[in-house]
């Protein structure tokens, strides 16, 4: 969902006032300004370990390289998979920290700005900026700025409330840990591909289609294609992945739907109950090793079934899709639903069971972007 970026918006107009508070109180003499407030420690790879000397204060972001790696210098263009750690240097608290089980990496283009998607994108503009062509992969990079800073263009009403729910004051001094994990792709062992995949069209190195030309027809059965075999955790079912994509079907001059060409990654729940994605998504991804590039040949079944998607993609349509499996996390467990409120005299009660019992609206169709329903 894309976050609105308003023309301006206090973060402060839409804090609890305790929280505000809290953000602009202490005596001078508790301060220390940026990394003069903390000591970082621990290896690139591993969640930093955090040494705190005082209240730290910061507004315009100062980087520091911490751990040069050894690994490909960066580009301007490239986009790279960072793992990072978010501190608040008021609270001590850490509201982020993608190597915790339930949380992912984020992608940065370097030399690039997006609008961010997620809220890992949006937390990622504190240090975006500050991951820069020459850099190495491996290296680890601390940041500190002013949370105004770094999130001033998009306090909007969601953004905001993603930032309170962090428990992030508006002029807190944030410190940012990040690792700058590897160019994103695919990462481990290349595998033929097989006789029914259409070839996947590159430039330079990235997918931008398929040819179907000497392809066979569609076999009616979910095809699962290794193209490289990830050396990475295995996903499970219900856990989230961040993943790109390319998604084209037979006889069409171009994909439907990819992420490459944007520089974001989808997070999409695969496998269980909550899955986001298309069945054939996660019947395909469930139990492949993160870094795995796949081709996947879904059938309607599996697919969007009898219901078109717009002009791109006609009923009954076989879907063909490459996938690279970045990362994969822990799904948090959704929030317990409020209690239902008690019948009041004269209401009529009920069960709370929808008249469908259980099945989902057949009205809402899914998007092109392979997110919903399992």
């Amino acid at each position: 969902m894309r976050l609105r970026r308003p023309s301006m918006l206090l973060l402060s107009t839409l804090l609890p006032a305790s929280l505000v508070l809290a953000a602009c109180g202490g005596s001078d003499s508790d301060e220390a300004k940026g990394l003069d407030a903390v000591t970082i420690s621990g290896p690139v790879g591993e969640a930093p370990k955090l040494d705190w000397k005082s209240v730290m204060t910061a507004k315009k972001p100062v980087a520091k390289v911490l751990t040069e790696g050894d690994g490909a210098a960066l580009k301007k263009g490239d986009v790279v998979r960072v793992e990072f750690t978010l501190a608040d240097g008021w609270t001590h608290k850490v509201p982020f920290d993608s190597y915790a089980a339930t949380s992912l990496s984020t992608l940065v283009t370097v030399g690039t700005d997006k609008e961010p998607q997620t809220l890992t994108d949006l937390l990622s503009l504190g240090f975006a900026d500050q991951i820069k062509a020459g850099q190495k992969v491996g290296s680890r990079i601390a940041v500190t700025v002013g949370s105004d800073v770094a999130f001033g263009g998009y306090l909007g009403s969601q953004a905001a409330g993603l930032l309170a729910g962090l428990d992030i004051g508006n002029e807190d001094g944030l410190l940012f840990v990040a690792d700058i994990a590897g160019i994103a792709g695919p990462e481990g062992s290349e595998e033929p591909a097989p006789g029914w995949a259409p070839k996947v069209v590159e430039t330079d190195g990235v997918p931008t289609g398929l040819d179907f030309k000497g392809a066979p027809k569609p076999s009616g059965d979910l095809e699962v294609a290794t193209l490289v075999k990830g050396t990475g955790p295995v996903v499970t079912k219900g856990q989230t992945i961040l993943a790109s994509y390319l998604g084209q079907i037979p006889g069409a001059d171009k994909p439907f739907d990819e992420s490459y060409s944007k520089h974001t990654g989808l997070e999409a729940v695969v496998g269980g109950k909550d899955a986001s994605v298309v069945k054939g998504w996660s019947q395909a991804l469930v139990g492949l090793p993160v870094g795995s590039r796949v081709l996947i040949q879904i059938p309607p079944k599996l697919g969007y079934g009898d219901k078109a998607q717009g002009e791109d993609i006609p009923a009954n349509s076989t879907l063909y899709f490459v996938v690279d499996i970045l990362d994969a996390a822990d799904t948090p467990p959704k929030p317990e639903p409020a209690p239902e409120a008690t019948p009041t005299d004269g209401a009529a009660p009920t069960d709370g069971a929808a008249p469908t019992d259980g099945a989902t609206d057949p009205s809402a169709e899914p998007s092109t972007d392979a997110s919903t329903e399992e």
